[in-house]
């Protein structure tokens, strides 16, 4: 095991220089979406800095869009178990447009540091955390030796450890070692994950598995006349087949739109396919003009005229796609992209829906298993596969309404993960007041 100095000497060298090449693209990026600058930089204002004054300060770090919906359901049971906490809830721009609308004045929610030592360490003596959190697979070297060096304890909650993180991190388990022994608690989704943290260098002792929070997460309800004006809009019938394709990356479009082409050889059938960025709303389309389908963008506005193809360029609305929808394929694994393996099949289910996926879906290892053990989850692996299950899964609709049903049942009733960490989340600012 290399000694900790050192792991943190050469992990700092080698963020220094990514940050030289990254960095510029970051600012550039920034001036084209109208995002703001400074945030890179400085964080967290005086003004807000104050608020944090003799409050006991939570910091819940997530750096992912996924990771604020799962840090949001844990926040709510904190605020029960103790209403005097402050929050600080740092994420990316994305993340923050979804924190600021659902935790309102539950939060201080800012923008993750920069992961170079003098920023990390200007940001943590403003907040003066008692607890720092890691959300899912976020490991910060310099957010945790300095958490630790300024008497915070550190947490990962709802842990998960992906075929590929595994394998990357077993070959520098030296490195990580010295790392991970600086956390306090690791609260894992399953054993598996907890097995493969322990395996890495995790110390036995501190490894819980508390289950998926991501059950927990307040998924949107919808009435039968908010999907009726849905419908109107875009002149879908409703004994029509409604196919949502969700969460979409490059690659995936175009076997999505070959497998509607063919299912509208034999079927009245219309599609909602929604990137996973939806800035990429103008690829889909010109994919769609090739294949001559007529469509509509969710972002020009309504329209009662008849379409074939809805493209969800919005954010926020994955909810009433699949509500309205018959069946769902959600995307990020379809073809094999690095970092990514599968998105988020909860949603999809919750709202009474099969749910169809690719092969590569090493990142939501757990929901995957849970419902195809429900009859409610199917793989697919390519365009044939894709256009026979849509048939398959619809055509018996006695068995569709069972599956439908099941794949709700199956994330209502594994609900309660985001209490059990709020708990230990609790017991670990109390000790250490």
């Amino acid at each position: 095991m290399a000694r900790p100095k050192i792991v943190y000497l050469i992990y700092n060298v080698i963020v220094l220089v990514a940050l030289l090449f990254v960095l510029p693209f970051l600012i550039v990026r920034n001036l084209v979406l109208r995002r703001p600058i400074g945030p890179l930089f400085l964080n967290l204002s005086s003004t807000q800095a104050e608020c944090l004054n003799n409050k006991p300060v939570v910091w819940i770090g997530a750096v992912s869009v996924s990771g604020t919906l799962v840090a949001e359901s844990v926040i709510r049971e904190l605020i029960k178990l103790h209403p005097d906490y402050q929050i600080v809830l740092t994420t990316t721009p994305t993340g923050q447009k979804i924190a600021q609308q659902k935790l309102g004045d539950l939060a201080l929610v800012t923008y993750f540091p920069l992961e170079l030592p003098f920023l990390m360490k200007r940001f943590i003596a403003k907040i003066h955390p008692l607890l720092y959190v890691m959300v899912e697979s976020e490991l910060w070297p310099n957010a945790i030796r300095y958490s630790k060096r300024a008497g915070a304890k550190i947490a990962i909650i709802n842990g998960r450890v992906s075929d590929g993180s595994y394998q990357n991190y077993l070959r520098v388990k030296g490195f990580a070692k010295p790392v991970l022994q600086q956390i306090d608690l690791f609260a894992m989704q399953s054993v598996e994950d907890a097995n493969r943290i322990g395996k890495i260098g995790a110390p036995l002792e501190r490894i819980l598995v508390t289950g998926n929070v991501k059950f927990d997460q307040e998924y949107p309800s919808f009435s039968e006349n908010q999907l009726e004006i849905f419908r109107k809009t875009y002149g879908f019938k409703k004994e029509n087949l409604i196919f949502t394709a969700a969460s979409t990356h490059p690659g995936e479009e175009a076997i999505v739109i070959q497998a509607f082409l063919d299912l509208l050889k034999t079927e009245s059938i219309h599609l909602i396919i929604a990137p996973h960025h939806p800035e990429r709303a103008h690829e889909v389309v010109l994919l769609l003009e090739q294949a001559k389908l007529s469509y509509v963008k969710r972002s020009a506005g309504g329209t009662t005229e008849a379409c074939t193809v809805l493209v969800l360029d919005t954010f926020g609305e994955l909810g009433l796609a699949y509500a309205v929808s018959d069946i769902a394929l959600v995307g990020g694994s379809m073809v094999k992209l690095k970092g990514i393996g599968g998105h988020n099949i909860l949603e999809a289910a919750v709202q009474e829906k099969p749910v169809l996926y690719g092969p590569y879906m090493n990142n939501f290892c757990e929901s995957k298993r849970l419902l195809e053990k429900a009859d409610a989850g199917f793989t697919v692996h390519d365009v044939a596969e894709l256009t026979k299950m849509i048939q398959d899964i619809t055509g018996d609709q006695a068995l569709y309404r069972q599956r439908a049903a099941k794949a709700k049942a199956a994330v209502l009733t594994n609900r309660g993960a985001a209490k059990h960490t709020a708990l230990f989340i609790d017991d670990m600012v109390r000790s250490n007041s």
